[in-house]
């Protein structure tokens, strides 16, 4: 069992024999391992081959699909979890990778709340809604664009568009949200750091300060939301049972700060690509759900999600056993020519936009979906009428070894 008492010599051995093992299936052609191996190479046309290949067999031991539909059925489908079965932490140390191929769940994310079961997001998403519902960020709606135009102010001119101003600026709104002291407030933003690549390292091993980082950070995280909710000093999470209250913290850091400011990052690309529809967005704030909508369509801030088969299911004559993997790529799944018409154009408002497989938040939707979408839409709602004249200054840089978020390293903006 791999856990943070793990050596440094164990780790480091468990993440380089599964990034070893997906980098050498990616250069034997499978769509998926390519995706997995994160490098410079454009996800989209890893994608569109895993597309033309139907329901298939990763050789990193997963069925992966690229189609919109059955995508969509996956997604909805309750025989499906983010986690196995099995109790205890969700990672596979010590298997032979070779034989059984189980690259999914590479470090222990429980702590996270990553790897919660279907029903148990949709009892949080219930006893969340006063905090963390549509209604009740639309209701907050103004003091989260605040922060937004009031970081986008301190920013100045020249600034980075995900370290100066998405990071910060979520940082502040779940803050807030949460109702957090100073001291932790403090915290928040080295806890970020190690946080960041949580949605990733899950499927793709990250180097092994990075790994480290991350699970000191996702303890410390769970160890500081513990004591303010015990002591009752987390405001916005009070009334709620402490395994609650701790577990929507979490999740409100975790994924609404991260997948915010990569869904800003994303949102914002898309739109300088298209200056008719930043200008539009400036003169008309209204217009701004409809475009975030669809600019995350093309570019979703978790490009695949991954379930595990509860039971045996068959889907389109194929035969998916308990306990294996399913990857559903969305970002290619969002394209399918199928599902929508004309599916690489960026057409805000499209009759078939509702079919869009984008989750803010993966499993974890129902709780975070909510938090990542307000705030993107006050960010872009800010910056189009505040920049109007916005462009990028320098190329956008990506994270490497970040298959899932394809995590912003530097978006110099001016």
């Amino acid at each position: 069992m791999l856990t943070t008492d793990q050596t440094d010599s164990e780790l480091g051995r468990h993440l380089l024999t599964i990034r070893g093992v997906q980098f050498i299936f990616g250069a034997q052609g499978d769509p998926f391992a390519m995706i997995l191996r994160a490098g410079d190479d454009d996800p989209l046309d890893h994608g569109a081959r895993a597309r033309e290949q139907g329901l298939h067999e990763s050789s990193v031991g997963a069925w992966v699909t690229a189609s919109r539909e059955l995508g969509a059925r996956v997604l909805g489908d309750p025989r499906f979890s983010p986690r196995h079965a099995e109790e205890g932490p969700q990672s596979h140390p010590g298997v032979d990778v070779w034989d059984n191929p189980l690259l999914c769940h590479v470090v222990p994310l429980d702590d996270a709340r990553l790897n919660l079961d279907p029903a148990a997001y949709a009892t949080l998403a219930e006893v969340s809604a006063p905090l963390l519902s549509a209604e009740a960020l639309a209701a907050r709606a103004p003091e989260i664009e605040a922060a937004y135009r009031e970081t986008l102010a301190a920013a100045g001119e020249r600034f980075d568009l995900y370290r100066d101003f998405a990071v910060p600026a979520a940082l502040r709104v779940v803050a807030d949200v949460l109702g957090l002291p100073d001291e932790t407030r403090e915290r928040l933003p080295e806890l970020h750091a190690g946080l960041a690549t949580a949605l990733d390292a899950g499927s793709c091993p990250q180097q092994l300060a990075t790994a480290r980082a991350l699970l000191t950070a996702v303890s410390g995280l769970s160890a500081e939301l513990t004591g303010l909710v015990e002591a009752g000093r987390a405001t916005g999470l009070a009334g709620l049972s402490p395994e609650d209250a701790v577990a929507i913290g979490a999740l409100a850091v975790v994924v609404g700060v991260e997948v915010t400011a990569t869904a800003v990052c994303n949102a914002v690309e898309v739109l300088l690509a298209h200056p008719e529809e930043w200008q539009r967005i400036g003169q008309d704030p209204a217009a701004a759900p409809a475009a975030v909508r669809e600019a995350l369509r093309l570019a979703p801030p978790l490009r695949f999600e991954s379930r595990i088969a509860r039971e045996q299911v068959e889907f389109d004559g194929k035969t998916i056993e308990e306990g294996r993997r399913v990857v559903v790529l969305v970002d290619a799944a969002n394209r399918d020519p199928e599902a929508f018409a004309d599916p690489d154009a960026f057409t805000p408002g499209r009759g078939d936009g509702d079919r869009s497989l984008t989750l803010l938040g993966g499993p974890a939707a129902p709780v975070t979906d909510a938090l990542v979408r307000v705030q993107t839409e006050a960010a872009i709602r800010a910056l189009a009428a505040l920049r109007p004249a916005l462009r990028t200054n320098a190329e956008v840089l990506r994270r490497m070894r970040s298959a899932a978020l394809h995590g912003v390293l530097r978006f110099p903006v001016a």
